[in-house]
């Protein structure tokens, strides 16, 4: 897969013959066309295991992506936490509303960013997923990519570039349908 030039890129020839290297043990491909933006949301599901973040780390590794995410905030304490920061991620505190959407699009707008998002927002079975991806691509004015880990065929996706209108429910429901052919690790948390 060929990067264009405005993609952010961080890593460097060892990281990239990591992240494939390790794609090809546990079997995996890459397909689609990934977008040549230097802001975008990416919306990354269906997401039901810590395996998720295996696959996309070696993604990102081999893509040698510049790429930030969303995660709970108790990961990113300790030493984990400085690697977690590193790698890009930006705490979240889930048990109360603190302004994430207007920080990470703030963040978004004064530099290249690319946000990997899991709509889920957990590895646990949920009902609605969370609409603050689409807040956020909405309020920087970018478009989301709808990415898809496929553990039946075993390949990372790059799908559609979606502009986000108005209505969220909308949005979310072409996003959703988007999804519903794409097994995930776990489908019973689905």
């Amino acid at each position: 897969m060929t990067l264009g030039p405005d993609v952010p890129r961080r890593g460097g020839r060892f990281s990239r013959w990591l992240g494939f290297t390790v794609l090809r043990l546990m079997g995996w491909k890459l397909e689609g066309e990934f977008p040549n933006l230097n802001r975008f949301v990416g919306c990354v599901a269906p997401h039901t295991s810590n395996w998720d973040f295996v696959i996309g780390l070696a993604t990102v590794f081999a893509l040698r992506l510049n790429v930030s995410f969303l995660g709970k905030h108790s990961l990113f304490v300790g030493p984990l936490g400085w690697w977690m920061r590193r790698m890009g991620g930006i705490a979240v505190n889930r048990s109360a509303s603190h302004g994430v959407v207007q920080q990470v699009s703030e963040r978004i707008a004064a530099e290249p960013t690319i946000l990997a998002v899991a709509p889920e927002g957990t590895r646990k079975k949920v009902r609605h997923w969370k609409t603050g991806f689409l807040h956020i691509a909405k309020a920087s004015g970018v478009p989301v990519l709808l990415i898809y880990f496929d553990y039946k065929r075993k390949v990372i996706g790059f799908g559609p570039l979606m502009k986000i209108g108005d209505d969220t429910d909308s949005e979310m429901a072409k996003i959703r349908a988007f999804y519903a052919d794409v097994t995930a690790r776990h489908p019973d948390k689905v």
